[in-house]
């Protein structure tokens, strides 16, 4: 439903969408959004949270002011009754676009086939145009309702790929019995399906991109058919794993009566297509790419805050549509219907912070440090620039249509400002935003342009990129990485204990709180099961969520670190490919559940998209990243290719099963097993062992 992005200072937040030279669009920054009278918190300037107040009368009067809530109430709801607008909008455009199956493939394939914004097709079609739709005049302005139909356009085209991938696999197993055995059977999809249905299926068949696309739509199917299995045999679905385990029992005790109960639903579906549901918008969040950023009418504006003591604040205006209202303010240009709130921009800081940091470490002798430091530090100082550009433009814009409506007009002023925006709208800018409402926390994201090969080439240097480097997802530690250089290997065992200790004490937290939470939930229910849960069990409820918030923000700040690592350690070696194991379809099996890289959190694929953000950022392109297959890659020595055996040390010779070395009879070496699995990943596509994914990942 988003088009894919990054921010810009190592913290991956969404994927991103590519350009010819770097494979990098847009990096997205994260900007928390306050309460205009707040007193936003500058480390260093003197504003600390007090730890008591005077009076308790002044207790909540001083939160408020200094340290509280980011956002007033007020704000909030004023804003969630925006954001439900928003949502209600792209839903009845929706709604109006599947009234039938056969205009919903209509609308999706002209999406597919036009060349632009999505709105810009939309807009056109009767049922969806503005002027002739009262019912939408009277809950949004113009320009709202075009970013609505953008975030519709692209649900559609979304949906209507999934579609189409659906009915191709439908058709695949119709006609072939063989594959849907293999999809019932096999824990893992099927390769040679997976092919078979990419080849069959025109819109992913030039879409390097589509693989697991596929195998989605696959698995969505295969868990419906286990479900009506189950249900045909009188048996609750329960959890997901239990299912797989049960249907597979069944297929070996019973075949031709499972066969005999899918055979006729996969023909149903085939014959008289599959029943798919109209797709819905649910999240509390506002896109405003189909605006402009220099035009006050797409209903967000920019104001930077000129108060002595508000350094680096920016004013955000946010235009309500019908029939809010909110207050006046000086700074904004939509009179009383606005939404005023201020957000710091905290990059001017972190780049002097970053240079300062720089010259420290250049003073120890830490040179490759003091590099990536002045890296981070250029790319904040580009990314405010372009923020500024951003609030100029507008301003800009907004004075030379205020002077062009006045009866004596200054042609000289006019002149100026025709150039001065003509040079802005050429410079670099930050793009239309997104603006996120999650509880009480309102988050601004900007996207903004990769760095210039100017920048990089300034901070970094000029450096041949040639050689390759194998990383290993390592069970004791998170990514084991080698490049082959200059005949021998140089390695890294990159570690995160502390992190991942903190992270699994959390975890059985939230284990213990759940089960306390279950069991009163279930005695509440049993002695009054038509009143809504006390605060006692609610509060046990909000100390889960929060602890699984900083769950979450660890394995962020564990894929960043171990991702950082990563990457400068490559720029260091001048590796110009970094090859993974394709560990998508992965799951670990049975007795390893105190592993140290915990796959159900998806920590590997959060490590992966950041390596290839941060890589594409540094002007790699596509990010370098390729994917292999992992067979054989930690049972096979790096030197001879034979086949050795886990121990416990470096100098035992038994057999111990997931010993941390490895041991090889035919050369009597010990390589630490990871660092083994590592050498031997460079080398898969160059022996042309068969890749999980053709081609570049990206």
């Amino acid at each position: 439903m988003t088009e894919e992005q990054h921010t810009m200072d190592d913290k991956f937040k969404y994927p991103s969408s590519g350009t010819p030279k770097t494979g990098l669009r847009y990096l997205t920054e994260s900007f928390t959004l306050n309460s205009v009278e707040r007193i936003v918190q500058k480390q260093g300037k003197g504003r600390k949270p007090k730890p008591m107040f005077g009076t308790v009368d002044g207790i909540q009067k001083g939160i408020e002011k200094t340290t509280g809530r980011k956002v007033k109430d007020v704000d909030v709801l004023l804003l969630g009754e925006r954001f439900a607008v928003y949502v209600k909008l792209v839903n009845m455009v929706l709604e109006r676009v599947y009234v039938s199956d056969d205009r919903a493939e209509s609308v999706g394939r002209q999406l597919s086939e036009h060349r632009g914004k999505g709105y810009s097709f939309l807009k056109n079609l009767k049922y969806l145009r503005y002027r002739d739709n009262e019912e939408i005049k009277t809950i949004c302005f113009e320009r709202m309702y075009r970013n609505a139909l953008e975030q519709a356009a692209r649900i559609i085209l979304s949906d209507w790929k999934r579609r189409q991938l659906m009915t191709t696999a439908l058709s695949v197993l119709y006609r072939d019995e063989e594959l849907l055995l293999k999809l019932l059977k096999n824990k893992y999809i099927s390769s040679l399906l997976v092919k078979t249905i990419r080849k069959e299926c025109e819109i992913v068949k030039s879409n390097g991109k589509s693989y697991y696309y596929v195998v989605s739509v696959l698995k969505q199917l295969r868990r419906i058919l286990d479900e009506k299995i189950l249900t045909e045999r009188g048996e609750p679905p329960r959890f997901r794993k239990s299912q797989r385990v049960r249907v597979k029992k069944f297929l070996g005790e019973d075949l031709d009566s499972i066969m005999a109960i899918v055979r006729p639903t996969v023909t149903q579906w085939y014959r008289d297509g599959y029943p798919f549901s109209v797709p819905k918008m649910f999240s509390f969040s506002e896109d405003f790419s189909a605006g402009s950023e220099s035009n006050i009418g797409q209903g967000y504006w920019y104001s930077v805050d000129r108060s002595p003591d508000r350094e680096n604040e920016i004013l955000f205006f946010l235009k309500l549509p019908e029939p809010l209202n909110g207050v006046e303010h000086n700074d904004s240009p939509y009179r009383t219907k606005t939404l005023s709130f201020r957000f710091l921009d905290w990059l001017p800081r972190a780049a002097q912070k970053d240079s300062k940091k720089a010259n420290r470490a250049e003073r120890d002798g830490h040179y490759q440090r003091a590099k990536q430091l002045r890296f981070r530090a250029a790319k904040f100082n580009d990314m405010h620039q372009q923020l500024m550009n951003t609030i100029e433009c507008q301003h800009t814009a907004y004075q030379l249509k205020r002077l062009k409506g006045r009866k004596n007009v200054d042609t000289e002023k006019i002149i100026r400002l025709e150039a001065r925006l003509t040079e802005l709208n050429s410079s670099r800018k930050c793009k239309p935003p997104q603006l996120v409402l999650r509880e009480h926390k309102v988050t601004l994201y900007l996207p903004f342009l990769p760095p210039t090969y100017k920048v990089i080439e300034t901070t970094l240097g000029k450096k041949k990129y040639h050689r390759r480097a194998g990383a290993d997802r390592g069970l004791r530690v998170p990514i084991a990485v080698s490049v082959q250089k200059d005949g021998r290997y140089v390695d890294k065992l990159i570690e995160m204990n502390e992190l991942l200790k903190k992270r699994m004490r959390l975890h059985e937290d939230t284990k213990w709180l759940q089960s306390e939470i279950t069991r009163t939930q279930n005695n509440w229910e049993r002695k009054h099961p038509d009143s809504s849960y006390p605060s006692h069990i609610l509060k046990k409820r909000r100390h889960h969520d929060a602890i699984w918030g900083r769950i979450r923000r660890i394995d962020r700040e564990i894929a960043r670190q171990v991702a950082s690592r990563l990457v400068w350690f490559c720029e260091e070696h001048e590796v110009k490919t970094i090859v993974f194991e394709n560990l998508k379809n992965y799951s670990a099996p049975s007795g390893f559940k105190n592993l140290s890289w915990n796959l159900t959190a998806n920590l590997f694929s959060k490590v992966f998209e950041t390596v290839r953000y941060m890589r594409r950022s540094m002007g790699h392109n596509y990010g370098g990243v390729w994917t292999v297959s992992p067979a054989w890659t930690s049972q096979t020595c790096h030197q001879c290719g034979e086949i050795g055996i886990r121990v416990a040390n470096e100098i035992s010779t038994s057999e111990m099963k997931r010993g941390e070395f490895f041991y090889c009879v035919e050369c009597n070496e010990h390589f630490h097993a990871d660092i083994n699995a590592s050498r031997n990943i460079i080398h898969v596509q160059q022996k042309k062992m068969s890749s999980a994914v053709p081609g570049r990942s990206a």
